[in-house]
Parts: structure tokens; sequence; C-alpha cells
């Protein structure tokens, strides 16, 4: 019988505290965005080597944990967070060296954004028909592995701050380019804003033209579920929001809250998709990545990406997976289990996303003529050789 993780709530601790937990804001004001937040939270913590080297990695770096993750995260018989619980490990940075190679993290080489590229100082246009807007350089809480670490994690960050005047020139660049046919929201975390100044970008973007199809990335349905309002809800309905991406790392992060949020949104927006890093320790394995994508496709969402672990962030020593690892998780699970349910493994290289053939060396199908025809010789999706057509 296939085990599945129950669905877990982050209740809060009494009774009494609980509208203030509910609040999307009052959790971002609670937030743990320090070493002595955390051993406040993890008494144990004070004066272990491990806090040691977490104060090492941070650094220049930041640091944030919502109450509610917080509750989520599992702890040892001496309240300690597990030395392996993947909530914990993606939030907080444990690992007990830096990679000192190449593509190692330096706090300055580019991931993702070419200077080409940068039509505005928060408006980037890498592929042909959509843009993608920085409307914010912080968030709920921080992934230490982020792809997007020098906008994010650096607490003395270069990336441009989110200016009226770019705003201004953004919208204006997107009206001078009708073969764009999508505006992203991204950051960061879009949903930083609060609610009215959310619905004024969306409402901006919306009268630009009625057929845009305005997207939202987001992370908070893991961080802080809790910021999905009724305000915000109607404010994505208001502008025909096209789709919100929701971004996951592992099944024990889709409470009851989470799934509150996401009937939220479906009630609002046509379109819930998920993005997935591949993360070694966290959801590298078939029965985690399987699990996980199961239970966002019967929530809803569908898995959509899959992104290998990119060059330039943190803690590649801790979470950088193999390629064929990749491979071999998302072929497993190809016709295994829904298609709907499988994502599409891609490199998010900064020339853009490349999707990655699901075969190993050797395996790849071959196209052949014989008599005038063409025919594949594969390997189905049971390893079994065959040919089309035959």
């Amino acid at each position: 019988m296939r085990t599945v993780t129950p669905i877990q709530t982050a209740s809060p601790p009494s009774r009494d505290v609980e509208a203030a937990f509910t609040n999307w804001k009052w959790q971002q004001q609670n937030a743990l965005t320090s070493v002595n937040d955390l051993v406040r939270t993890f008494p144990p913590l004070a004066g272990t080597p491990l806090l040691a080297r977490i104060s090492r990695r941070l650094g220049s770096r930041k640091l944030g944990l919502t109450p509610y993750y917080v509750n989520l995260i599992e702890r040892d018989a001496h309240g300690l967070p597990r030395v392996d619980d993947p909530l914990w490990l993606q939030v907080v940075p444990t690992w007990t060296e830096d990679s000192n190679h190449a593509l190692s993290y330096d706090g300055e080489s580019e991931n993702w954004e070419l200077p080409h590229e940068i039509v505005t100082p928060i408006c980037q246009h890498k592929y042909d028909n959509r843009v993608i807007i920085r409307a914010v350089n912080v968030c709920h809480a921080y992934c230490q592995f982020c792809y997007e670490a020098l906008r994010t994690l650096e607490t003395e960050s270069d990336k441009g701050k989110f200016k009226k005047s770019d705003w201004a020139a953004t919208l204006k660049y997107i009206a001078d380019h009708p073969e764009i046919d999508e505006a992203i929201l991204s950051g960061g975390e879009p949903l930083m804003h609060a609610d009215p100044q959310l619905a004024g970008l969306l409402r901006d973007l919306r009268a630009l033209r009625p057929d845009l199809i305005i997207r939202v990335h987001t992370r908070a349905l893991t961080f802080n579920p809790y910021r999905i309002t009724e305000a915000l809800v109607a404010a994505l309905r208001e502008t025909r929001v096209t789709a919100v991406g929701v971004h996951v790392a592992h099944p024990r992060e889709i409470t009851a809250e989470f799934i509150a949020a996401v009937g939220k949104l479906r009630s609002a927006v046509p379109l819930l998709f998920a993005n997935i890093a591949l993360l070694a320790g966290i959801n590298d394995s078939l029965p985690v990545m399987k699990e996980l994508c199961l239970t966002l496709y019967r929530n809803g969402v569908l898995p959509h990406y899959l992104y290998q672990f990119m060059p330039f962030s943190p803690g590649d020593t801790q979470f950088s997976s193999d390629i064929s690892r990749g491979i071999a998780i998302v072929s497993q699970m190809k016709r295994r289990i829904s298609n709907m349910a499988v994502p599409e493994f891609v490199l998010p290289h900064k020339t853009g996303k490349f999707t990655v053939p699901l075969h190993l060396p050797g395996e790849a199908p071959q196209l052949e003529s014989r008599e005038g025809r063409e025919f594949m010789n594969f390997r189905n999706w049971k390893g079994e050789p065959c040919v089309f057509p035959g």
C-alpha cells in the first residue's frame, strides 16, 4: 500500500492568538529574521556548532521564517529542528561548507538576467511574446537556495527596487510592443504588496489590452497562505488574471491551509500550476516527487516545471542534484501516473529554459527511413524496445 503523508495543519499555538495568527500581515511582522530569533524559537540551538555555522552562512544574506512555516518544522526530542527536516533545510543555511568552483555562488554572478533583456529597471524581455516584471525584491520567507539570490537574499542588493517611474516605463514598453502577449508579475514575491497596491498594478496591466495574458508567481501558499485574502481574490477576478504559478518543494508544504488558499484562487483564476526546484535531500527521490505532484494535481494545481538547480545559487553543496537524477525521476513518473501530474524537467539556463529529454546516454530514440517510410525506434514507459509504426 502506498504511504501518503497526511495533510498537516499549521494550527496556532493557542486559541487566544488564532485571529492574529491567521492574519497575513501578523505573520510577516512576527517572522524570524535573525539568529537571535532562531534561538528564542529553538532554545536548544544556543551555543551549538550548528548555530555558529548558520551565523557564518548568513553573513550578508537575509533570513526569514513565518510563524506558520515554523509550526510545520519537525523537532527532535530535544526541541531542535530535525537535522534532515526538508522544510528547515530550505530556509536555514545549515550546510557545513560552501563550494569553491567556477559556478559557485559569489554574490555577484548573474543567473538569469542578461543586460540586453532588461528593458526597464523592473522589466525583463527574454522570450519573444512575454515579459517578466520584478514587482518587489522581498519575500514572505527566504529560500536559502534562491535562484534570484542577488535580488532577494542579499541584504545590500544592487537590484533596483520598485519605483512608480519604472512602473510607468514598463507599462509604456508593453503598450509599444504588440508582440507581447503576456505579462508575468514576479519578484521576489509580488504578493508582498498590500491588496490595494497589487490591485492597482493588475488594473494598470489590464487597462493596456483586454486580451493581455496576466500571470502571477508566488510562494505565499507555502510560507503564508493567509495572504490569499478575499480582497486579493476579488482583484484577481476583476482584472481577469489568467494564471497563478505556485512555488512549492515538498509534500509537507501542502497543508490544509495551502489547500484552502488553492480553493480561493481557483474561484477567480482559470489556471493554477506549480513550479518546483529539484533539491537534493529535499525532493530528489521518486516517492517524494510522486507524492508532491499527485497531491498538487489532486487539489487542482498542475505540476508545470521541475527546475534543475542553477549555478551561482547559494548552497549547491547541499542542494544540487545530478541532471541524470532528475531525468530518472521524471522518466519513471511518465505514464506511471497521470501525465498532467508529471512536470516538464528543465534546465533554467541564462539564455532561456531548455527541456531535458527523458532518456539517458544510449537510450535516445532513433529515426530511420526504410523503403521510403520513416520508422521511430524507442523505449516505451516500461523500458521495452519498440518501433513505430509496428
